[in-house]
């Protein structure tokens, strides 16, 4: 007798336990996650309180993991000051409340143009143009 293929079980059995994972790991990353828009009211310990389009107000939970980019620069919450337009991503929590997970944020659009500029298809802040007679050089993000 001679013994049966090992290869073809381990392929088998990798491919069903993928087919049942893969739906468990789309929801655990996309049910969830949340967008917050609007424009900063005030900054807490471990909150955020934001004004969105429709002036209602939300407040966003943060913790210490919490990421900040301020026009695409990694900075700290204390970087963050009521007045300037902010896009959470974060997630719904069982309670209902949201935590961010990363607060993009800049100075809020032009008055007059009526919409924010940019052009990802997602309402970002406007990157904050640099310093007149300074050079700007990007770090190749």
């Amino acid at each position: 007798m001679s013994p049966q293929p090992v290869r073809p079980r381990l392929t088998s059995l990798a491919v069903v336990t993928l087919a049942l994972l893969t739906p468990a790991l789309a929801l655990a990353h996309g049910k969830d996650g949340v967008h917050v828009m609007g424009t900063v009211k005030e900054v807490k310990q471990a909150a955020l309180v934001l004004e969105t389009s429709d002036k209602k107000q939300q407040e966003v939970m943060t913790d210490p993991g919490t990421r900040y980019e301020k026009s695409g620069v990694a900075v700290t919450a204390s970087d963050l000051k009521p007045g300037e337009r902010a896009v959470v991503h974060g997630m719904k929590m069982n309670n209902g409340q949201v935590h961010a997970q990363l607060v993009k944020f800049g100075k809020p659009p032009a008055k007059g143009t009526g919409k924010d500029q940019g052009g990802t298809g997602e309402t970002e802040p406007a990157p904050t143009p640099p310093t007149q007679g300074k050079r700007h050089e990007h770090s190749g993000h």
